[in-house]
């Protein structure tokens, strides 16, 4: 009987913890996405701020994807909206947690997840404290509490801002690369680690349940790719039956890496992502997915930001 009574005992410890751990989450995440409400990460959870449902592709990844693709250039050329929810450093854990995140006020038609991540060692203790930060944010947001206010006692989560460049961080320096002749094509691929892929299937599984189509994308990097990483992901993409694009190996690109790269070859400059995004641009055109929002008054806010972007450029 005194067993049954410990165990009853436990069971109601572990409840009353669990409220109070939901509870705290809620006062604790910031009610808004800008820093001083605590968010971080700002440029990438800009997506959040978005006008809902108006995103045609989100972007996922790290450093390589916010210095390659300008979401300007495609409403500018095309009319399609997207944003690059990229960090540095972001492992897929992270990815997928921005995913969930825009996933709450969007329905993009695509996924793109740049593969230098997908490369990005990680250990399971580490994806799993990334999960319990997710379910419950008060672990991630703790020092918060001396910056809580009335509003986050019972005001509603309003995110209000958005980032003009929509993810995208121009860079302008010039440093060439010292190996230009990287991709030499080679036998064999570079192994992903078996957390890495269950989190691209992961990544894909939430896609595919909610009808997005899902890609993988590696932007030109002359220190960070080479040809058997290339064929690594072109096996994964191929088991998950899932469109890959290299860009390392597109010629008609015409990437100098004289000139188009920022810091020798491991990301491109605001020259570089240029070209990129304009080849990227025609490739999503050409797909026939998406709509050509540029006369849409609904997006009104992205000529705003348009004209922002052509006046830094």
């Amino acid at each position: 009987m005194e067993k049954y009574k410990n165990y009853i005992d436990a069971t109601i410890f572990l409840v009353i913890f669990f409220i109070l751990l939901n509870i705290t989450s809620y006062l604790f995440v910031p009610k808004n996405n800008l820093e001083e409400f605590g968010m971080e990460q700002i440029t990438a959870n800009g997506v959040l701020g978005e006008k809902e449902n108006t995103i045609d592709i989100l972007f996922l990844g790290d450093s390589e994807v916010y210095t390659s693709i300008i979401p300007m250039e495609f409403f500018n050329d095309y009319g399609i909206t997207s944003y690059v929810c990229g960090t540095s450093g972001q492992r897929l854990y992270d990815s997928y947690r921005f995913l969930e995140a825009a996933l709450e006020y969007q329905n993009p038609k695509m996924v793109v997840l740049e593969t230098n991540a997908i490369y990005r060692k990680y250990t399971l203790m580490s994806a799993i404290q990334a999960k319990s930060k997710l379910l419950f944010p008060v672990i991630k947001y703790h020092d918060r509490w001396k910056h809580l206010s009335i509003n986050d006692f019972g005001g509603d989560i309003n995110y209000t801002w958005t980032d003009d460049n929509k993810g995208y961080i121009k860079k302008d320096q010039i440093a060439a690369s010292l190996n230009p002749n990287y991709m030499e094509k080679e036998e064999g691929y570079k192994n992903i680690m078996p957390l890495n892929y269950r989190q691209v299937v992961s990544i894909k599984n939430i896609c595919d349940q909610k009808g997005i189509k899902f890609m993988l994308m590696s932007s030109p990097s002359s220190i960070n790719w080479n040809y058997q990483k290339h064929n690594g992901i072109k096996r994964l993409a191929d088991n998950l039956d899932v469109p890959y694009i290299d860009l390392n190996l597109i010629d008609s690109l015409k990437i100098d890496w004289a000139v188009d790269t920022l810091d020798k070859g491991d990301h491109l400059n605001y020259t570089g992502a240029l070209k990129v995004s304009k080849y990227m641009g025609a490739y999503f055109h050409e797909l026939g997915l998406f709509d050509n929002h540029f006369a849409d008054p609904v997006y009104s806010g992205w000529h705003k930001a348009l004209d922002n972007y052509k006046k830094r450029v």
